[in-house]
């Protein structure tokens, strides 16, 4: 499946909304492993990225298929910083008839993804941060190709400009034993 498609499942999937950029880049990383979507990703300051997911989001945004809605703080003097935002992504009605026949077309695909987008759920809430997290422990193993310790973890997640701390890294490998990926 293609990253557009990808991008509309995962939405379904989630029960048709997602908070976050970031929560559907990780969603779609972990959804490139067992190869339901087709996506190239790379290091980013938040975990691996990937502009095809990134392109396909604003294009699905500009057909119409997806909702973008921006948010920002509610009140002055906000624990947020004054330039924070969080995008909100939702199915519209021609993007939720587009994952019906979707549904049918890639069935093993879209399985796959409703599996993943639901033990994110149940394991992480889809919070973005235990998603990078996961997804930086997972990135990391999979370049070195072989088990590391939490120590070896966080000295080559530094080469990436990545910190993550021996909590972050326990919540992020609670994640990937659910996700079987541990």
């Amino acid at each position: 499946m293609d990253e557009f498609d990808g991008v509309l499942v995962m939405l379904k999937a989630a029960g048709g909304r997602i908070p976050g950029r970031t929560a559907i880049q990780k969603l779609g990383y972990f959804s490139t492993i067992p190869g339901a979507i087709g996506a190239h990703y790379r290091p980013h300051y938040y975990g691996p990225y990937s502009a095809d997911i990134a392109g396909a989001i604003q294009a699905l945004v500009s057909y119409g298929f997806i909702e973008e809605r921006v948010e920002t703080p509610v009140a002055p003097g906000s624990a947020a910083a004054p330039d924070w935002k969080r995008y909100t992504y939702s199915l519209t009605a021609d993007g939720e008839r587009l994952v019906q026949r979707l549904e049918t077309e890639h069935a093993p695909e879209f399985r796959e993804i409703e599996e993943i987008v639901s033990i994110c759920r149940d394991t992480a809430n889809l919070d973005s941060k235990t998603l990078s997290w996961a997804a930086k422990v997972h990135y990391i193993q999979t370049l070195e190709q072989r088990d590391l310790s939490h120590d070896e973890i966080r000295e080559i997640a530094r080469t990436l400009n990545w910190d993550l701390t021996e909590d972050q890294i326990n919540r992020g490998v609670n994640l990937l034993t659910s996700l079987h990926l541990s």
